[in-house]
């Protein structure tokens, strides 16, 4: 089954496609950023079920860039993936903690569609973006971090994407508040675990 994801980004002039909820197929919650925490990281945190909404941009077929659809501190962010923190992505370069506010290297991701709206995500060192199996636990937070790195359980590094909007005329992707639980389930196709439908419909509704 090929990604819906796949010909809409291809029909999408370059710039922002789409915004929306990003939810790893391996439970561990709605991906977001926690600001002032480890550089401000991206993180899944099970136990906070709020929206946290990505803006998805198409710079070619192949590349995206993903940002914060909120601003922080007044600026558009985006996340970057760190060769100087241990492959750890976030929205603040480590030891200056200086916001990612341009698009450079460590910020474009490499975009591979899934099955219909599901999409992985490569940094710049070729490594799958994925979250972490164990928590980190600093300061006043804990969540599984995001890190481009080799391994890993594949349903940590697919997301599937929950539009809440689409940012284009005439791009073919189904928002999330006409997803059922039974559209979820034949979206992912017959090979989904029979609980993840319900698990991601608690979760975009």
């Amino acid at each position: 089954m090929t990604s819906a994801l796949v010909p809409a980004l291809r029909a999408a002039a370059t710039g922002p496609v789409a915004e929306g909820v990003l939810i790893p197929l391996s439970q561990q919650g709605k991906l977001r950023v926690t600001y002032d925490w480890l550089y401000s990281a991206l993180n899944c945190d099970p136990s906070d079920e709020s929206d946290f909404l990505w803006v998805l941009t198409k710079r070619d077929d192949q590349h995206v860039v993903l940002s914060p659809r909120d601003q922080h501190v007044g600026k558009t962010l985006y996340a970057s993936v760190r060769d100087d923190w241990n492959w750890f992505v976030q929205v603040q370069a480590p030891h200056s903690a200086d916001w990612i506010t341009a698009v450079g290297r460590n910020e474009i991701l490499a975009f591979e569609g899934g099955e219909l709206l599901t999409l992985s995500l490569r940094g710049w060192n070729g490594q799958y973006v994925t979250v972490n199996p164990a928590p980190s636990d600093h300061d006043w937070h804990s969540g599984y971090r995001l890190q481009s790195i080799t391994g890993g359980d594949p349903a940590a590094r697919t997301f599937f994407l929950g539009v809440s909007r689409l940012l284009q005329p005439g791009l073919d992707l189904p928002l999330r508040s006409a997803l059922t639980p039974q559209a979820i389930a034949s979206l992912l196709g017959p090979t989904a675990d029979a609980t993840l439908p319900k698990y991601l419909h608690g979760l975009l509704s």
